[in-house]
């Protein structure tokens, strides 16, 4: 997976893509600098890692 940071017009975003280039997660908005739309990025790196480190798995029986 990685970011890309990408410009429309004067604004910027942000988009996590799968390593076959499919949109995972995108900025719900836009920024008014490259740097700005790559921190926030960033941010959602963060969060999703704090995510990751607090995932607990509870049996509730079989997998379907």
């Amino acid at each position: 997976m990685h970011f890309q940071i990408r410009q429309d017009g004067k604004r910027w975003s942000w988009v996590l893509l799968s390593d076959a280039h499919e949109p995972i997660a995108a900025s719900d908005q836009a920024y008014p600098s490259a740097a700005q739309a790559s921190a926030a990025a960033l941010a959602f790196a963060h969060l999703v890692a704090r995510a990751g480190r607090s995932l607990t798995v509870t049996p509730s029986g079989p997998l379907l």
